[in-house]
């Protein structure tokens, strides 16, 4: 599994750093919705690494539990807190009542888009600020040992 992470990583890397120079370098400034090719293809291939990430977490997570059975509490927590975290960024996006522009139609986005834009990215902002949580206390722990 290393060693396909080990060589993997690189070709993800480059395609994605090919698609954005691709998306910045052929996005007119005044971009109309026949020149959001680039832009689409951004988005496509991001969805398509958060797909695989999450497939990958989830049967790493399994494959985990069947090589360790007594790590089974932690990764029920784990998972509870996932859902809880999920759960409360949905009710409070579904509190919002602001709208989003959709350009491309001239109208407005769905009341479920919206609250579904909203809720990834308030989970966003709670993985992200966990992820620099648990930096800092891995330095401070490193630290201390």
């Amino acid at each position: 599994m290393g060693k396909l992470i080990k060589y993997l990583s690189p070709i993800l890397i480059a395609i994605s750093v090919a698609l954005v120079f691709w998306c910045v370098f052929t996005t007119p400034e005044e971009p109309t919705v026949q020149d959001a090719t680039a832009v689409g293809g951004m988005l496509m291939w991001g969805y398509a690494i958060a797909a695989a990430a999450i497939v990958i977490a989830v049967l790493v997570a399994v494959w985990d539990l069947i090589q360790k059975p007594e790590g089974i509490k932690g990764t029920i927590f784990a998972g509870v807190a996932v859902i809880a975290i999920i759960a409360g960024a949905y009710f409070i996006a579904n509190g919002h009542d602001y709208q989003i522009l959709d350009i491309g139609n001239q109208t407005n986005f769905e009341r479920g888009e919206t609250v579904i834009a909203d809720t990834s990215i308030m989970v966003a902002y709670v993985a992200g600020a966990g992820a620099i949580l648990a930096a800092i206390y891995s330095a401070i722990s490193d630290a201390l040992k």
